[in-house]
């Protein structure tokens, strides 16, 4: 039988998700990582994309984040982001036009690097919104 560990996920406007989960796979800057019961201490930082969980109650639910951070230790995990959606939350057609809209304003001319940066990360959060929309339809 797998073992489970506390899951908080919140947002500076809400407690988006508490409870008891068995495996999370979460968008590490350096890529995809998994967690489950009993693993080593952890802190990391988020990049934007999906985080998908199981539930104890073997319930696979899938969210949007736009990065953050998590922390795991002792079998208590916290994600913390600025922004976060579950797939059913999402409305689709917005954030198919927020990803155009993001796309659109990477293309323009930018004076400095950090612009760049600033519009490919909002291409990718909301590239994030879009797939984890997606799923909420199959």
């Amino acid at each position: 039988m797998a073992g489970y560990f506390s899951l908080d996920i919140i947002t500076p406007e809400r407690v988006v998700y508490t409870g008891a989960v068995v495996s999370l796979q979460a968008p590490g800057l350096d890529g995809l990582f998994g967690v489950l019961h009993n693993r080593a201490p952890l802190l990391a930082a988020l990049g934007p994309g999906q985080v998908s969980f199981v539930t104890r109650e073997d319930e696979n639910l899938y969210l949007a984040i736009s990065g953050g951070l998590f922390e795991v230790a002792n079998n208590r995990a916290m994600l913390l982001a600025e922004e976060a959606a579950f797939a059913n939350e999402i409305d689709l057609p917005a954030a198919e036009a927020r990803l155009e809209a993001a796309i659109a304003a990477r293309g323009a001319l930018s004076s400095s690097e950090a612009e760049l940066d600033a519009r490919q990360t909002e291409v990718e959060i909301a590239e994030a919104w879009v797939k984890v929309g997606q799923t909420a339809r199959h």
